[in-house]
């Protein structure tokens, strides 16, 4: 079973689906917003909701066995998320296809994702660990297989957390 999770990027959307994901997968809101939501949608008030909590981030536990998923905005700026590698997660387990891009190709170190109505781009991605309380960056490259992209990660700790952290650039 795959966990699929929709990026919408203006018209037409594209999904990501983590290729081979668990099942177990737990949701767990963070950053708690001091605001709430309202939404009175249709005419049926049994479908109406209130004082709906706000969470700036979003975190998907054990997408792989030992490996985590969040979401956030940076600074309300960017959509971003981490790949966390906690000890014991096999790295290469981690696989993200592309369903609906017209084609995928790395440019600059940058994964470059190909739609009918433009490109949209993902930075190269910065990835750290934190080993005798200091951040050490860990060499990280994207490498495609047809639409699905994977990481080859270089000189890394398994016994230290690895994060994985790419930005999402929205189209150009």
């Amino acid at each position: 079973q795959s966990l699929r999770l929709k990026k919408t990027l203006h018209s037409p959307a594209y999904n990501v689906q983590f290729v081979g994901a668990g099942a177990a997968t737990e949701i767990i809101p963070d950053k708690p917003l001091p605001s709430v939501n309202n939404y009175f949608i249709g005419n049926d008030k049994s479908k109406w909701a209130s004082d709906c909590k706000i969470y700036g981030a979003v975190t998907y536990k054990n997408v792989y066995p030992n490996i985590d998923v969040r979401y956030y905005s940076d600074a309300g700026t960017r959509l971003k998320y981490d790949i966390i590698v906690n000890p014991g997660g096999d790295i290469n387990k981690i696989a993200l296809q592309y369903k609906g891009a017209d084609g995928l190709l790395i440019k600059n170190k940058e994964l470059v994702i190909k739609t009918s109505i433009g490109e949209n781009k993902e930075l190269s991605p910065y990835s750290y660990q934190v080993v005798n309380n200091e951040r050490k960056e860990v060499e990280t490259k994207y490498i495609i297989n047809g639409d699905v992209v994977r990481f080859k990660i270089k000189d890394h700790s398994p016994a230290s957390t690895l994060v994985i952290d790419p930005t999402l650039i929205f189209f150009t």
